[in-house]
């Protein structure tokens, strides 16, 4: 195992974690691997903070974790709804209807 794939197992973990700290978690959500902000995306107890952040992430699968969130503040969908990927744009239209119907 080489240290990329070491430091991406370990940050993969601590945000899985349930008792991480918040300032982790933020630190976490900035983190190189989309897969690792993906997973702080889909807390239940992600910071609002970070869940506006990761709002602004390029990566299609951070996007969709954040939008499966019912934290997610709506705005933040709501943008999300005009995105190019017509996968998250769809995922993000989606959510919409359900809050608002």
């Amino acid at each position: 195992m080489n240290v990329s794939t070491q430091d991406y197992d370990i940050a993969l973990e601590r945000a899985m974690r349930s008792e991480i700290a918040t300032t982790e978690l933020l630190s976490l959500a900035l983190h190189r691997e989309p897969a690792v902000r993906a997973a702080v995306a889909r807390r239940p107890d992600c910071p609002a903070g970070a869940l506006i952040s990761l709002g602004h992430d390029h990566r299609p699968e951070v996007l969709l974790a954040l939008i499966t969130n019912p934290r997610t503040p709506s705005s933040v969908v709501r943008n999300l709804a005009d995105h190019r990927s017509q996968q998250v744009a769809d995922a993000a239209e989606a959510r919409l209807r359900s809050i608002y119907c």
